[in-house]
């Protein structure tokens, strides 16, 4: 079974891409951080809406000032995990959302009767789309290239995870986060490459209810980035851009199977 729910996770995180202007990031939690013993397993699958705001700094000219907004609403959006339990009190931890894979560590640092847990984790995703056109006169043939985008995300952090004996569970976390998006033109030859990087907020809170293998945990996740620094480079120019910030939602919920260790 933790075969399989890898190979789901994987899937997720390769067929999630970076839409427009908006950052693809992570925010979903679903799981408590609760001991899972040796040989422990808890995998599962979050499914929700999420609800994406970036805004510019405000920028002054004579006319005034200007602020631009992007705003984008995504239904259904997944976030899946697995965990496997080492000891009483670590667990590898595999979490794969729209920034791609985060591998991380969940130690417990607290069992009885709350439970808390510290997860590092370190990750990242790369996504490509290209085109090309071919044709055929008689015998001979002709390929062109068309315009290509690339996006490439790495993310770093931690967050720390408390769990209550009556199955309420909430998480705060940080992580700093780099992101790359480029385009190229075909027929100028010229690549145009956006960067930031983020500082990512992000906390959640949710609740557990077990039943027999199957666990179903509603949560509501929130990533609030206070200061995104964005520049632009374009045949070797490199120019900043404006400052931005970022406001992530995702009410989510997910379905896990879950096995205690010894």
């Amino acid at each position: 079974m933790m075969g399989r729910t890898l190979m789901l996770v994987a899937v997720v995180a390769a067929v999630a891409p970076a839409t427009g202007c908006i950052v693809p990031r992570s925010a979903g939690y679903g799981f408590t951080g609760a001991a899972l013993g040796p040989g422990g397993a808890d995998v599962g699958l979050a499914m929700g809406l999420v609800y994406q705001q970036e805004a510019n700094a405000p920028q002054t000219s004579g006319t005034g000032t200007t602020t631009t907004t992007n705003r984008q609403v995504q239904l259904p959006s997944f976030e899946a995990h697995a965990a496997l339990g080492i000891t009483d009190q670590v667990a590898v931890n595999l979490h794969a959302s729209q920034a791609g894979l985060q591998p991380g560590v969940v130690i417990t640092v607290l069992k009885e009767p709350v439970q808390v847990s510290l997860v590092p984790e370190l990750g990242g995703g790369f996504v490509t789309q290209g085109a090309s056109t071919t044709t055929i006169i008689g015998g001979s043939s002709t390929t062109a290239e068309g315009n290509g985008a690339s996006s490439f995300t790495i993310l770093g952090g931690a967050r720390a995870l408390v769990v209550l004996p009556q199955g309420l569970y909430g998480g705060l976390g940080y992580d700093f986060q780099y992101v790359s998006q480029g385009s190229r033109n075909a027929v100028s030859g010229v690549t145009t490459t956006t960067t930031s990087q983020a500082h990512n907020v992000g906390a959640a809170v949710g609740y557990e209810l077990t039943l027999g293998s199957i666990v179903l945990r509603p949560e509501l996740a929130v990533l609030f980035t206070p200061l995104a620094k964005n520049q632009t480079n374009a045949s070797g120019t490199t120019a900043d851009l404006p400052d931005s910030t970022g406001l992530y939602l995702f009410p989510n919920v997910t379905v896990a199977a879950a096995a205690k260790g010894k």
